[in-house]
């Protein structure tokens, strides 16, 4: 695997990559999102290409304007979409194009947008609503009991967006394995992983983590009755309402936040 190249430039006293002419700052360091759309940009411009090692923490930080925290949420997103890989002590890769995730999620639209979240919501009323329904049909009474537990330990963690939302997007996994169809539990994996980089903005407010409890016990009452059509009905209003409250956050950050590809390339 190759390095990076770096150019003859300083910052800070150190060598900056070649993609310094790339990287410039995000007006809202508290939302890593503006980041990994930033990176993204960057990948599909082939500034870096798969094998390359991206710079270093401090200097991306240094570039973008930003928190060395906000960095690394932001390249913790990228390794959960499978984009970039992590070594320990060697710094983090641009993974190859063979990654599932990368030749799916990645390419089929990771940069926040309105027309990617209307893309989601569609994807997850097409496949979520049927895993509900079918988990319902199943009749495992172990899975309703599940899914309550679950909803009850996300309303513990209340002050704790990072694990709420762990725990929201395994409550949807669990339902996507109760169907035993292997392809929806691999498509629902693909499905919370854009999840869990792109709703996190909205579990800051405590009506949405509030709205999210309600909606996921009424999910989970329905499939421990084992009514379908009750099942499918709860499903569909959350994903559905889900996608309002982001898209509401994506409406107040167009009005304040410049965009981030166009900063790339001034």
């Amino acid at each position: 695997m190759k390095e990076f190249p770096e150019p003859p430039q300083e910052l800070d006293g150190q060598e900056p990559s070649a993609s310094g002419d790339y990287l410039k700052p995000v007006t809202r360091a508290t939302l890593p999102q503006e980041i990994v759309a930033a990176i993204a940009d960057l990948i599909m411009a082939r500034v870096w290409k798969p094998g390359d090692r991206i710079p270093p923490e401090k200097e991306l930080a240094a570039r973008f304007h930003v928190g060395r925290s906000t960095i690394r949420e932001a390249v913790k997103s990228l390794v959960i979409l499978g984009v970039i890989e992590a070594r320990a002590g060697d710094g983090s890769y641009i993974r190859g194009g063979t990654s599932d995730l990368l030749s799916g999620a990645f390419q089929w639209g990771m940069m926040l947008t309105e027309q990617n979240l209307g893309d989601l919501v569609d994807i997850r009323i097409l496949i979520e609503v049927e895993c509900a329904g079918q988990a319902a049909a199943a009749r495992k009474p172990d899975i309703g009991a599940t899914l309550t537990q679950l909803t009850g330990q996300m309303s513990e963690v209340w002050n704790q967006p990072k694990e709420f939302m762990r725990l929201d997007n395994y409550f949807h996994e669990t339902i996507a394995a109760a169907t035993d169809n292997p392809l929806y539990v691999s498509l629902s994996k693909t499905i919370q992983s854009l999840v869990g980089v792109w709703y996190p903005q909205t579990f800051q407010l405590d009506r949405t983590k509030a709205a999210t409890l309600d909606e996921h016990s009424a999910i989970a009452g329905a499939i421990q009755a084992n009514d379908e059509h009750a099942a499918r009905q709860a499903m569909r209003q959350h994903i559905e309402r889900a996608g309002e409250r982001l898209s509401r956050i994506v409406d107040r950050s167009k009005m304040t936040t410049p965009n981030v590809n166009r900063l790339l390339r001034t």
